[in-house]
């Protein structure tokens, strides 16, 4: 197979490089965060700009580990009705269930680019470093488009497994 996105575990690679990209910045942070503390405590200064870090970091962690998340199927669901079921209707409930997925997030990705372009349009800065918004939208918005695709992966998988 090809990295051409032939390879069924090609998507799955990206996404985990992604998501832990994501834990990387939080982590990252989280020892920003701990030295702030440490050296308020004990030194009486403070490290400048962690609220902004923080915010950052939890976006990024957030939705960049969403399409991980998604391929894995690892969400909560609530089967006890559909186990009864065949294991091809069980497919079809499934593959139903990631197209209703992609539909929400095509929306909130649509609306995220809105508001994102509107944000950026009036050069919104972070409040105490000034980091540019779209440091803010970039992993926002990556995350969400990359969800779409994966939800469309499953959707064909279980699509796929009914046939």
């Amino acid at each position: 197979m090809t990295k051409s996105g032939s390879d069924p575990d090609f998507a799955e690679r990206i996404a985990a490089w992604l998501a832990a990209a994501g834990v990387a910045a939080l982590m990252l942070t989280i020892v920003v965060v701990i030295a702030d503390i440490s050296a308020r405590k004990s030194l009486g200064f403070s490290i400048k700009g962690t609220i902004d870090l923080t915010q950052l970091a939890q976006m990024a962690c957030a939705f960049l580990a969403l399409p991980y998340v998604f391929l894995r199927e690892s969400h909560i669901s609530v089967d006890f009705i559909t186990e009864r079921l065949s294991p091809r209707m069980q497919e079809l409930v499934r593959a139903l269930g990631a197209l209703v997925t992609l539909a929400l997030m095509l929306a909130v990705t649509w609306y995220s680019f809105k508001q994102a372009a509107i944000q950026i349009g009036q050069g919104d800065q972070s409040v105490t470093l000034g980091i540019p918004i779209l440091a803010y939208w970039a992993p926002t918005l990556v995350g969400l488009t990359l969800s779409c695709a994966a939800a469309a992966i499953v959707a064909f998988r279980h699509l796929k497994a009914t046939v």
